[in-house]
C-alpha cells in the first residue's frame, strides 16, 4: 500500500514537470507583435529554378505579345517572313536564322529570309529538295532539336543544308495540317546545347507566325483572283463591244446594199441629164453653168458615196495572189503623190521581203484611204513615215503608216472604225473608209491597229500573214 502511492506521487511530479516544460516552449515561439492575417511562406531557398522559371516565361509572353503586335502591321508574304526570321533571331542568342517556304506542287523549298548567313545575293535562288533535313522535319510534322549535327548517324544520310553545322532547332510552320514552311534556329552563341524553354520559344514564334502567313496568303490570293475578275470582265466587255459592233455592221450593210442599188439609177440619171443641159447651155450663161456644175459636185459625191457603202456592204470574194508589198506601197504613193506634196515622205522598208497572198486591188484601196487620211491630218506641213518588216517569229509582215498630224483624241479614237463616224469636215469625207478598209484586212486573216496622239500624229498598224 506504501509503495503504491509513492508511485502515483512520482507519476505526478514527472506529469507537472512535462507540463511545466510544454509551458516554457510555447511562450518563447510565440511572436512578440501578433499580425492579424498570417504572411504567406517565403520561396524555399533549395529551388532557385522557381524563380528563374517565373521570370522566363513572364519574358517569353511580354516577347510573344510585342510579336504578335508586329506581325498584325506586316504588309505583305515577304514583310510577315522577315517578321517571325527577325523575331527568332532577335530573342535568342543564336548565329543564325533562316526561314524556308514550302510549295507543294513542286515539292521544293524556297529560301524566304535569313538573318545572320552571308549567302551570296547574286546567286541563284536557293532551291532544297524534300530529301533534307527540311524534309524529314515536314514529313513528321515535328520539331527536332540537335545538340551536334555531327554525332546524328541519321541525319547525316540526308542532303545537309549548308547552313545547319552543329546545334540547331527546326520547327514547321503549319496552319491546319497544311505546311507552309520551316523555321531554323542555328548555333548558339553560348556554350551548351538548346534548352526546352528555347525550342518552346520558337515553336511558338511559329505557331503564331503560321496564323498569320496563312491570312497573307489568302489575302493576296483575294487580291490575284479579284485582278484575274477585272481582266475577264474587261476581256468579256471588250468582246461584248466587238459583237455589238458586227451586229451594227451587218445590219447597216443590209440597209446599205439595199440603199445603194435603189439610189444608184436615179443618181446616174441626174449626172446625165446634167452632162446633157451643160452642153445645151451657151457659155456666157455662167450663173446656170455654175448651177449646173454644184448639182453635178453633189450627184457625184452622192455617186461616191453608193460605192462605199456598196464596197462596205459585200461579201467580196478575194483574190489571193502571192504579191510583193514594198511594190503595192510604191504604187500607192504615186497614186497620190498630190495629196502628199506638201508632206515628207520617209520610207523605212525592209528589202526582200516574201510574197504574201492579197487581193492587190483591195489592199491598194486601203492603203490609199491611210495615205489620204494622213495627208487630210496634215494640212500645212508634215512627215508622213512608210515601214514595212518581217516579222520572222509569227510569220507576218507589219506595215506602219504614221504621220505627225493633228491626232485623234482617245474619245474619238474609240469610234475610229464606227461606220459613218468621221473628225473630217462637213462635206469631206464619208466615215466609211476606216470601216471597209478594217474589213478588208479581216479579209486577208490580218489585223488593223491605230494609236494616237492629239498634237503629235497618229501611227496605224496593218499585220499581214505570208501564209494563206
Amino acid at each position: 500500500m506504501y509503495e503504491s502511492n509513492i508511485m502515483i506521487i512520482l507519476f505526478l511530479l514527472i506529469g507537472i514537470l512535462f507540463g511545466f516544460m510544454l509551458a516554457v516552449s510555447l511562450r518563447q515561439k510565440k511572436p512578440s507583435h501578433p499580425q492579424e492575417f498570417p504572411q504567406q511562406e517565403p520561396i524555399p531557398q533549395q529551388n532557385p529554378s522557381y524563380l528563374e522559371d517565373k521570370i522566363w516565361y513572364e519574358t517569353e509572353l511580354d516577347f510573344l505579345f510585342r510579336f504578335n503586335e508586329k506581325l498584325i502591321s506586316a504588309f505583305g508574304l515577304q514583310d510577315a517572313v522577315r517578321c517571325i526570321t527577325e523575331a527568332a533571331h532577335n530573342f535568342l542568342s543564336i548565329e543564325r536564322t533562316v526561314f524556308l517556304t514550302w510549295d507543294k506542287n513542286s515539292e521544293q523549298f524556297t529560301l524566304a529570309c535569313a538573318m545572320g548567313w552571308g549567302r551570296d545575293r547574286s546567286q541563284s535562288p536557293l532551291v532544297i529538295g524534300k530529301d533534307s533535313i527540311s524534309g524529314l522535319v515536314i514529313h513528321n510534322r515535328e520539331s527536332l532539336v540537335v545538340a551536334d549535327l555531327s554525332k546524328e548517324s541519321y541525319l547525316n544520310k540526308l542532303n545537309k543544308e549548308e547552313y545547319l553545322q552543329k546545334a540547331f532547332i527546326s520547327v514547321p510552320v503549319i496552319y491546319k495540317n497544311e505546311v507552309l514552311g520551316v523555321l531554323h534556329v542555328c548555333d548558339k552563341k553560348s556554350p551548351g546545347p538548346f534548352t526546352q524553354r528555347e525550342a518552346s520559344v520558337v515553336m511558338s514564334i511559329a505557331r503564331v507566325g503560321a496564323i498569320t502567313l496563312q491570312n497573307v496568303r489568302l489575302y493576296e490570293q483575294a487580291l490575284k483572283r479579284a485582278e484575274e475578275l477585272r481582266i475577264a470582265y474587261d476581256e468579256l466587255k471588250e468582246m461584248q463591244d466587238k459583237l455589238t459592233q458586227m451586229e451594227k455592221l451587218k445590219a447597216i450593210g443590209q440597209l446599205a446594199s439595199g440603199v445603194a442599188h435603189d439610189m444608184r439609177n436615179p443618181l446616174g440619171i441626174i449626172i446625165q441629164g446634167v452632162s446633157y443641159l451643160e452642153q445645151l447651155i451657151p457659155p456666157d450663161e455662167k450663173e446656170q453653168l455654175e448651177t449646173l456644175t454644184m448639182i453635178m459636185d453633189s450627184a457625184q459625191r452622192a455617186d461616191g458615196i453608193v460605192a462605199s457603202l456598196l464596197d462596205f456592204s459585200r461579201a467580196t470574194k478575194l483574190e489571193l495572189l502571192p504579191e510583193d508589198i514594198n511594190s503595192i506601197l510604191e504604187s500607192c504613193l504615186n497614186l497620190v503623190k498630190t495629196e502628199l506634196k506638201h508632206v515628207k515622205v520617209t520610207r523605212q522598208i525592209q528589202e526582200g521581203l516574201p510574197k504574201v497572198p492579197v487581193d492587190k486591188n483591195k489592199l491598194m484601196q486601203v492603203f490609199i484611204n491611210l495615205f489620204v487620211n494622213a495627208a487630210h491630218a496634215m494640212p500645212g506641213s508634215g512627215e508622213l513615215t512608210i515601214r514595212c518588216f518581217l516579222k520572222k517569229a509569227e510569220e507576218v509582215i507589219i506595215v506602219e503608216i504614221e504621220d505627225t498630224g493633228t491626232g485623234i483624241s482617245e474619245e474619238n479614237l474609240k469610234r475610229i472604225f464606227d461606220p459613218f463616224f468621221t473628225t473630217k469636215g462637213p462635206g469631206k469625207g464619208t466615215g466609211l473608209g476606216l470601216s471597209v478598209s478594217q474589213n478588208i484586212i479581216h479579209l486577208h486573216k490580218g489585223l488593223m491597229e491605230i494609236s494616237s496622239q492629239v498634237g503629235k500624229g497618229t501611227k496605224v498598224s496593218v499585220t499581214l500573214r505570208i501564209s494563206k
